[in-house]
């Protein structure tokens, strides 16, 4: 699956290629909004499901993160307005 903000295969956040999980930035109601326009991306185990990673007790500031940056890069090419059309809010604000 193609990514908006990365190219290679490896965790977003540390680099390692090792243990891979798939992302989706917006997930539940969102995620096939994510599959269809790029809002994935690849965290090793640790930043997906570990105590701080993105699904873990203490990784709502990951989550923060991958949310604007991804709102962000979509922002280049299209408006705000595109972008809460598509998700139901702007994490930028």
């Amino acid at each position: 699956m193609k990514s908006i903000l990365q190219t290679n295969k490896e965790c977003y956040v540390c680099k390692t290629t090792y243990n891979l999980h798939l992302h989706h930035i917006y997930f539940g109601p969102n995620r096939k909004v994510s599959d269809k326009n790029g809002f994935v991306v690849y965290l090793c185990q640790y930043h997906h499901e570990g105590t701080y990673g993105v699904h873990g007790k203490y990784g709502n500031e990951l989550n923060k993160k991958l949310k604007q940056e991804c709102q962000k890069k979509y922002e280049q090419a299209h408006t705000r307005e595109d972008f809460i059309k598509l998700i139901g809010r702007n994490y930028l604000d």
